[in-house]
């Protein structure tokens, strides 16, 4: 059995090329991919495109790609001779980058759900393998996107090194063994500000070379909720509680936390979703069995318990530094590092970050007027509320108080966005089933 490396090594061996890796959204996250790429054999990104001018040329440079090989065109045809030349294609259009013909896969890194739903989307129906690594996408239209890439034969994945694909990646490792799984989560490192928006946090994001937007979102809780609801629907989990306990947690306690009351833990059910304050940049799976002689060998290897129950902790997550490994599992292996394909579990609600006014228009996610929470599904479907990634251009039909959930009765959805287009497709598949 080679190893992935090799795997890599022989595939541009025998094509005549690494994996032509296309990329949307030249940002902090695909700027970093291009880079780990480029220490990589069998692997390379070929077209990249940003919609602010000159991104993504600028990038390809950021990232140490020889300049000498960059270059500026302004379509699918002129960036297919540059590939198939040797060089890399810098684009100003989505839309023609998803032209090329000549590319293996499409990375969509943009964070913004509606080009996240147009790039996979597009992606998928033309025959191309897609890594998402826009969770908020995914925790809308997940689904969707997965049974749509299943019927066309192609992989759409979530993206190893975030904290989705890293749970699951520690999932899969637990359920193999045969353990029974209670709980998984991320730690959560920035302090949850649910009032936190793109000028509150304007210097630290400068500090920290960041979107103000994307700090926000995290600060706000938008971003653990998303990845939260990511995990939950392609395991079948659910969140206890709308927006999950949230603990503030050491390491060391996480399997006295996370473990059912009558162990002394604070759920009263197994097969939960959520996240810890404290532990972070970790993620987390609690496991338990009745096994005596697996008990007795899981104490004398020293692993983290408490009352029958263990922690299976992973203390780094490298985001899209990780990313290589999901595109060369799809590419040469056709396998999914996450991906929901059963009815999903979770949702990522909408909330007014303030008081809002009938007739405002919704902003961005990490902005100045929502911010989302996890609920279970079957709850949201009920009440029917908003589903966060529909929320973005949506106009209130009333006032809202700060801190009331949205739902679809309070606004009028901007229906020009494909991703509500999606999201009711996805809606109708699940009546369908």
């Amino acid at each position: 059995m080679k190893t992935l490396r090799e795997r890599l090594i022989e595939y541009e061996t025998d094509k005549g090329h690494p994996i032509r890796v296309g990329l949307v959204g030249a940002g902090q996250m695909g700027t970093g991919l291009i880079g780990q790429m480029e220490l990589m054999e069998g692997m390379k990104a070929v077209a990249v495109t940003d919609v602010l001018p000159g991104r993504s040329h600028a990038a390809f440079l950021e990232a140490e790609v020889d300049k000498s090989i960059v270059k500026d065109v302004k379509d699918a045809s002129e960036a297919e001779e540059a590939i198939s030349s040797g060089l890399r294609a810098a684009l100003g259009s989505t839309e023609e980058l998803l032209n090329i013909s000549n590319l293996d896969i499409i990375v969509e890194s943009t964070g913004i759900p509606e080009v996240g739903a147009q790039v996979c989307e597009r992606a998928i129906a033309s025959g191309k393998h897609v890594v998402n690594m826009n969770v908020e996408a995914d925790a809308t239209i997940g689904y969707y996107l997965g049974m749509k890439a299943k019927e066309a034969g192609v992989v759409y994945t979530l993206t190893a090194g975030d904290e989705p694909g890293a749970i699951k990646e520690i999932y899969d490792f637990a359920e193999v063994l045969g353990f029974d799984i209670v709980a998984v989560g991320k730690g959560k490192n920035n302090p949850l500000n649910r009032a936190s928006n793109p000028d509150s946090v304007a210097e630290k994001a400068i500090k920290k070379q960041m979107s103000p937007k994307m700090l926000a979102s995290f600060e706000d809780g938008t971003k653990t909720m998303v990845e939260m609801t990511s995990i939950a629907n392609a395991i079948g989990f659910e969140p206890e509680v709308r927006g999950a306990h949230g603990p503030k947690v050491a390491v060391q306690d996480l399997p006295k936390v996370f473990s059912p009351k009558e162990a002394g833990g604070i759920l009263n059910r197994s097969k939960v979703v959520d996240y810890a304050v404290g532990p972070a940049p970790g993620v987390f799976v609690i496991i338990t069995t009745d096994r005596e002689k697996i008990i007795r060998d899981l104490n004398y290897l020293g692993l983290s318990g408490h009352n029958g129950y263990w922690c299976l902790y992973r203390p780094y997550h490298l985001a899209n530094l990780e990313t290589p490994i999901s595109i060369a599992n799809a590419v040469l292996n056709g396998l999914s590092t996450l991906v929901c394909l059963q009815p999903p579990t979770a949702e990522t609600i909408t909330i007014a970050k303030r008081d809002l006014k009938m007739g405002e228009k919704i902003d961005f996610l990490g902005g100045y007027t929502v911010y989302g929470m996890i609920e279970k599904a079957s709850v949201a479907k009920e009440e029917q509320l908003l589903p966060l990634g529909l929320a973005v251009g949506a106009t209130l039909k009333r006032d809202i108080q700060m801190g009331t959930v949205i739902t679809y009765g309070d606004v009028e959805l901007d229906n020009s966005q494909l991703i509500c287009e999606l999201r009711r497709k996805q809606d109708e598949m699940l009546v369908s089933r």
